[in-house]
C-alpha cells in the first residue's frame, strides 16, 4: 500500500498596499507649506501655526503607521515629522528640512499615487 504525503496549502495573507487617507496627506503638507510661505514672505511667518500643524501631521502619522507597522516609508516619514515636531520645539532651523523630508518620505513609498482600479490590480 503506497502512502502519499500532501503539502499542507501555503495559505498567505493578500499583500494589502498601505493607503493613506488624503487627510492624513494634506496635514502632512501644511507644515512644509508654512515654511514656505515664511521664506517667501517673512512678515506672514506663523511660527506657532507651524508648530501646530507639525504637531498634528506628527500624530496622524504616528496613528496611521500603528495601522500598517510593516511600512519602511511610513515608519520613516513619521520619525522625521517627529523630529521635526522636536526641532520646532526647541527653535532650530533644520526643523523645515525635516517636514520636508517627511514629505519625501511619503512620496518614495507612494502615498501620493493614484489608487489603482480593482481591474488593473486583477489584470497586472
Amino acid at each position: 500500500m503506497a502512502v502519499s504525503a500532501l503539502f499542507g496549502a501555503r495559505a498567505r495573507a493578500p499583500v494589502v498596499a498601505a493607503s493613506l487617507p488624503p487627510v492624513v496627506l494634506v496635514l502632512t503638507l501644511i507644515a512644509p507649506a508654512l515654511d514656505l510661505l515664511a521664506m517667501v514672505q517673512p512678515a506672514a511667518s506663523l511660527p506657532g501655526l507651524g508648530l501646530v500643524a507639525t504637531a498634528v501631521a506628527s500624530v496622524s502619522l504616528l496613528f496611521t503607521w500603528a495601522r500598517y507597522p510593516r511600512t519602511g516609508w511610513l515608519a520613516a516619514a513619521c520619525l522625521a515629522s517627529v523630529a521635526s515636531l522636536g526641532m520646532r520645539v526647541v527653535g532650530a532651523d533644520v526643523a523645515p528640512l525635516l517636514s520636508l523630508l517627511a514629505v519625501v518620505a511619503l512620496g518614495i513609498g507612494g502615498a501620493f499615487a493614484s489608487p489603482a482600479l480593482e481591474a488593473e490590480a486583477w489584470l497586472a
